[in-house]
């Protein structure tokens, strides 16, 4: 499968984690792993706290979305 946010990449969350339900926004992370069935990402913050995300919350640094442009959420 392809894995858009390799390990070790650096983030932006957008988004609700699923390990502690808190949400962040617009905060840098790295990513650590990704899981292999449910295609989540675990990503580790600046105070060393770790939390799992769908990738539909993740970003690459400095990317934006081209307006008009919707991404296929399946």
């Amino acid at each position: 499968m392809f894995n858009e946010f390799k390990n070790g990449s650096k983030v932006i969350v957008n988004g609700i984690g699923l390990k502690s339900g808190k949400y962040y926004k617009n905060v840098p992370a790295i990513v650590v792993e990704r899981d292999p069935y449910f295609l989540d990402y675990l990503v580790r913050f600046k105070n060393g706290t770790e939390d799992w995300f769908s990738p539909k919350y993740l970003r690459k640094p400095y990317s934006r979305k081209k307006k008009g442009y919707k991404k296929n959420e399946n």
